[in-house]
């Protein structure tokens, strides 16, 4: 192996559209919902494959939000809590992930990389607390929470629709990439 590279879905905490790339510059974990702090596990991304990432998106015309990644290993889903989480860390992305994988990157010596889309915003709530789907029995007060708000289904169907438009950007930058040779992906060492 000679890269590590997190994708999938993110919230932009910065002005975005979704479907935009978020391209990391770095990443670290998050802690403390309402009064948030950076883990010290901050991991640069390697940024000879970060120009490369940023060189097959502007080439298919994609918009880049580009700057770090912060993992929260909880749902952040109002947008107040996203916007505190912005102002104290400055992050453009926010993810569940990508922290957790540049942990082992660093441990294993190995480049690390960040390609995600956007799939929620950061001045938008998420339709429910998907952290009671986290817990043991969370199924059970998740379906219990649909059911006594039953407009959330609007909510969650337009989060259905983001994520399929997240999905396919980053598909399609996938696609984009596999059409090069693989050198513009290449780590600086």
């Amino acid at each position: 192996m000679s890269l590590v590279m997190s994708t999938g879905f993110a919230c932009a905490l910065v002005p975005a559209q979704v479907g935009d790339l978020i391209v990391g510059t770095a990443v670290s974990s998050v802690h403390g919902e309402g009064a948030w702090t950076m883990g010290d596990d901050h991991v640069l991304c390697d940024g000879a494959v970060r120009d490369g990432i940023l060189t097959v998106a502007r080439d298919a015309g994609m918009t880049v939000r580009i700057g770090t990644v912060v993992s929260s290993g909880t749902v952040v889903w109002q947008a107040e809590e996203k916007r505190r989480l912005q102002r104290a860390t400055e992050a453009t992305g926010l993810d569940m992930e990508s922290a957790a994988v540049a942990a082992v990157a660093q441990e294993r010596g190995l480049p690390m990389a960040i390609v995600r889309t956007v799939s929620d915003l950061v001045d938008e709530d998420l339709p429910l607390d998907f952290n009671l789907f986290l817990r043991p029995t969370g199924w059970i007060k998740g379906m219990q929470a649909i059911i006594v708000r039953p407009s959330c289904l609007a909510g969650l169907n337009r989060l259905r629709k983001q994520s399929r438009v997240a999905a396919d950007r980053l598909t399609e930058w996938f696609q984009r990439y596999a059409e090069t040779d693989g050198k513009s992906l290449r780590p600086s060492r």
